[in-house]
């Protein structure tokens, strides 16, 4: 029986490593005898037929699905089941991994965890709070160039939540991340005058008496 995690969850903004990590993890269950597969949704057209790649150059063998519910047409010999772009998959996604968990299967997912809003994205959320163990992975921010890039920034006009593509995408840290439609709060304070009234002193009646006299 498999000791340590069962369901790992690693997320983050684009560049961030997540497939990377996801194929890392892979082979290490390979190095250590455990039959494996990685499967991701037909969706991301990015990677090459049956293969999932890392921006760094690291590719993999991958099983190509359509459904989610497909993943168990290919799992029943693996122990150790990779999966990669987790947003792209249906709602069938958190019903097959609950399948996978009780059958004794070791999850390693991957995916986005917000969208380009900076809103949840797809089942990736649900992944995470069903998880043992999660990472979340942090890019170089495009614009400031800091370490913290934890968004994604669509540089292109869409309201699809799902639009395939590098170019059309930037990381970005919280405080270079501009959502779309919204604006930053710009706070204008009131100029200083250049007269400030003067505290006027009232004084009493006996006080005006004695004045008077």
């Amino acid at each position: 029986m498999l000791s340590g995690y069962r369901l790992e969850v690693i997320v983050g903004c684009m560049s961030a490593g997540k497939s990377s990590e996801l194929i890392r993890r892979i082979e290490r269950a390979r190095l250590a005898y455990l039959p494996t597969i990685i499967v991701r949704p037909i969706t991301d057209t990015r990677s090459k037929p049956n293969h999932v790649e890392s921006r760094n150059g690291l590719t993999s063998h991958a099983l190509v699905v359509e459904s989610a519910r497909d993943i168990l047409k290919y799992s029943s010999h693996a122990v150790v089941i990779g999966l990669d772009e987790c947003q792209f998959f249906d709602d069938e996604l958190i019903p097959v991994v609950q399948t996978l968990l009780r059958q004794k299967k070791k999850i390693i997912a991957s995916g986005l965890d917000l969208d380009y809003k900076g809103e949840t994205f797809g089942q990736v959320p649900t992944l995470m709070a069903m998880a043992d163990r999660v990472d979340k992975l942090l890019a170089v921010c495009r614009k400031c160039g800091s370490d913290f890039a934890c968004r994604t920034q669509r540089l292109v006009h869409s309201d699809e939540q799902i639009l395939v593509g590098d170019c059309q995408y930037e990381a970005r840290c919280i405080h270079c991340f501009e959502p779309p439609g919204e604006y930053q709060l710009r706070l204008e304070l009131p100029l200083a005058e250049t007269n400030p009234p003067q505290l006027a002193i009232v004084q009493g009646p006996a006080t005006a008496a004695t004045v008077a006299s």
